[in-house]
């Protein structure tokens, strides 16, 4: 949640001040004062009335010593009062809770941005509410894709730009655009490019005059500044975005060919090899530019001719065509075979721009044409497309109605409405008896990740799903850069209720079944958004009976990604303080031949070499039980030493750890999906740290390292971007 502040002209206002001061907040009074006058967010939030440039709406990214504040800046004349008019929206939280990509996608759509506020009309006090994430992600939802298309659209000034920070990489950088109307655009490549380049975080504001210059007319219109949120301010770096000026030196040179690559088919390599083997802005300033260099020239001279072609396209009078626009429409993605654009930074957002805002005017696209995203629905293993004349809305009593949006024609609230609706599967097969309905958010990004927690159904697998639902929902995958919303909101409240809410008021969780029998259930599926991408993410928590059974109910297992094999230490371990666990009358040698839910598992995947390729990732769940037994006592109460860095040497070690745990306890059986998958982490996990007792958890739960699981599948399924992640589960 972010808390809101109002600034416009009031003689006296909260803070009994006048001027451009807070009129209304969702803090309190001692807040709203500290954010007043300990941050500078007093000087921020005023136009420069003086400056003939100064724009209707701006937007800037503060850092503070307080957390961070977004700023959406109004600025108009108003005639009956005969003065100039400032008013501003301010978003304020704890630092790294608004990412500069939340921040440009929210400010550019001024008034139309979710949770934007009327300023003149808000009325005074502290009424106002706080404002959930999830409207700064629905903005980036809505204007991603427009902000990629546009910044590649400035490969000029956006060389002119990089070759500034090469050159400069530590310095406050004060920069005159082409054109006012392009600071957003331009800030968003940048900030795709500082990313990868520089040390950042960054901050930036969409318009500043710099006071040291005399003639407001040749003043920079927006900066871009390193995150420093104490210390003097230090001079700027004038740059001249139209070239003027500028040298033509090695750094503009490599500028060149970075550009090219950002504005082509070949960054997502190309942002792929910065951060590999080493990430290129953890190098010291004198390595980093040879660094860049020597990975450019490594993608070869075929592929770097490949990344200058639309340029070369448009500069011939050829005129690019929409982003998903179907093979033969004019531009660079004419005579495609793709049907999807394969550009990495912000490829789902992109296509969830073209599904929800087609052009004003174009001729209506067919609904199911080869340039749709394509699903695979985990319900009947079917091949889907989506299909926007097919869409559904779902009730309170969960019953499903018809939908036509045609006639929604405002882009906010056609997303808005869109992203609440299903699309019926159409099961081309037709092997499927039950109706199902696919969530839009599922089918309009990125191929949704599939996760399957596979165990015994004793295992704790569905107490560990739970809580690691949790863990992600509290905003434990930030630290990684990895954001998260709901694929279907009303399903993810269901989920919390039902399953996590139970777990942390201590109640022991029921198996897995639905009421409808089904011994395969769809638990839940979020929307993660990391580096400008977006991808579902579904977890599915799978009966252990059913899976050693067999039959129609295990087809799932081929629409899987990925896998969390949970081994139970009280079948699995033989140690004196577990024995007296197990259930009365068990044969504990014979349950300690493994479980059958791994083999059943393994046998059903298709196999076209000696190891499988899913990345799966074992976890030793109830480790609270063995918490005393060295290496467990090791790992169970340690924090990683880098907090939000995957390390794949710690990884390792502690595989080879769990591995030799089991191994020495006679437990080898379970050690199956280690020897059988290309790629395999292994942990110890607890998903309530206590003892179950009569169907409760007397002392409530402490879950312990939950998240390790997933941060290691989403590490080995490339949605981390960090260096040396190509180790994790080798």
């Amino acid at each position: 949640m972010l808390h809101q502040i109002v600034y416009r002209w009031d003689p006296d206002g909260l803070l009994g001040r006048r001027g451009i001061v807070p009129v209304a907040t969702s803090l309190g009074r001692d807040e709203v004062f500290g954010w007043h006058t300990r941050t500078g967010l007093a000087e921020a939030v005023t136009m420069d009335y003086g400056d003939p440039a100064c724009p209707a709406s701006s937007v800037c990214l503060l850092d503070t010593p307080l957390g961070v504040a977004l700023i959406r800046r109004e600025f108009s004349a108003d005639a009956r009062r005969q003065r100039l008019n400032n008013s501003a929206h301010v978003l304020v939280g704890p630092r790294d809770s608004i990412a500069p990509f939340d921040a440009l996608a929210w400010g550019s759509l001024e008034r139309r941005a979710p949770g934007a506020l009327d300023l003149d009309r808000v009325q005074p006090g502290y009424g106002l509410k706080p404002l959930p994430d999830e409207r700064l992600a629905a903005a980036f939802e809505v204007a991603a894709g427009d902000l990629h298309e546009q910044s590649q659209r400035l490969a000029d000034p956006l060389e002119v730009l990089v070759a500034a920070v090469l050159r400069r990489p530590r310095a406050r950088l004060a920069l005159l655009p082409a054109g006012a109307e392009d600071a957003t655009v331009l800030l968003w490549g940048l900030q795709h490019l500082l990313t990868a380049l520089l040390p950042g975080p960054w901050t930036f504001s969409t318009f500043e005059v710099d006071d040291a210059l005399d003639d407001p007319n040749g003043a920079p219109r927006f900066i871009a500044l390193p995150r420093v949120p104490s210390g003097p301010p230090g001079p700027r770096v004038r740059v001249d975005l139209t070239g003027h000026g500028e040298p033509f030196d090695p750094h503009r040179e490599l500028a060149r060919r970075i550009v090219r690559h950002y504005v082509g088919s070949g960054w997502a390599g190309f942002h792929r090899l910065l951060n590999v083997p080493t990430e290129v802005h953890t190098l010291p300033d004198a390595d980093r530019v040879n660094a860049i260099r020597q990975r450019l020239d490594a993608l070869g001279t075929r592929q770097e001719a490949r990344t200058t072609r639309p340029r070369e396209e448009s500069a011939m009078g050829q005129a690019p065509g929409p982003v998903g626009a179907p093979p033969g429409t004019t531009g660079p993605s004419a005579g495609r075979t793709e049907p999807r654009d394969t550009r990495e930074p912000t490829r789902g957002a992109s296509e969830t721009i073209t599904v929800v805002t087609p052009s004003p005017g174009a001729p209506a696209a067919d609904p199911t044409d080869s340039n749709r995203p394509v699903v695979r629905c985990p319900f009947c293993l079917d091949l889907v497309r989506w299909n926007e004349n097919d869409l559904y809305e779902r009730d309170a009593r969960l019953r499903y109605a018809r939908v036509d949006l045609s006639t929604v024609t405002d882009p906010v609230k056609r997303h808005d409405r869109m992203i609440t609706t299903f699309m019926r599967c159409p099961n081309p097969t037709g092997d499927e008896e039950r109706e199902h309905f696919l969530p839009t958010n599922y089918m309009i990004h990125e191929p949704p990740l599939v996760v399957g927690l596979i165990g015994d159904g004793l295992s704790g697998k569905t107490h560990l799903l739970a809580a690691m639902i949790a863990e992600i929902d509290a905003g434990g995958l930030r630290q990684y850069g990895v954001t998260h919303v709901p694929v279907d909101a009303g399903h993810h409240q269901e989920y919390l209720r039902d399953r996590v809410d139970l777990l942390q008021r201590g109640q022991m969780l029921a198996t897995t079944v639905n009421h409808q029998g089904n011994l395969v259930q769809f638990a839940d599926a979020l929307l993660l958004r990391v580096g400008g991408r977006t991808r579902p993410i579904a977890f599915f928590d799978v009966s252990g009976e059913d899976l050693a059974r067999g039959g129609r109910e295990m087809q799932f297992l081929a629409a899987a990604d990925a896998f969390v094999f949970v081994v139970d230490p009280v079948v699995a371990v033989d140690l004196p303080e577990l024995r007296r666990l197990t259930r009365d009358g068990e044969d504990t040698a014979g349950l300690r031949r493994g479980d059958r839910t791994f083999a059943a598992v393994m046998d059903r995947l298709p196999r076209t070499a000696a190891l499988l390729d899913q990345p799966v990732a074992v976890a030793v769940t109830k480790s609270d039980l063995i918490r005393f037994e060295p290496p467990v006592d090791a790992w169970l109460g340690s924090q990683p030493p880098r907090p939000g860095v995957v390390d794949p040497a710690r990884t390792d070690a502690e595989s080879r750890d769990v591995y030799s745990f089991l191994y020495a306890h006679d437990a080898g059986a379970w050690l199956s999906p280690f020897e059988e998958f290309r790629r395999c982490t292994m942990h110890f996990v607890s998903a309530t740290g206590a003892r179950e007792r009569d169907g409760h958890f007397p002392g409530g739960i402490r879950p312990r390292r939950v998240l390790e699981p997933v941060v290691s599948i989403l590490a080995m399924c490339g949605m981390l971007d960090q260096a040396d992640i190509e180790r994790v589960g080798v």
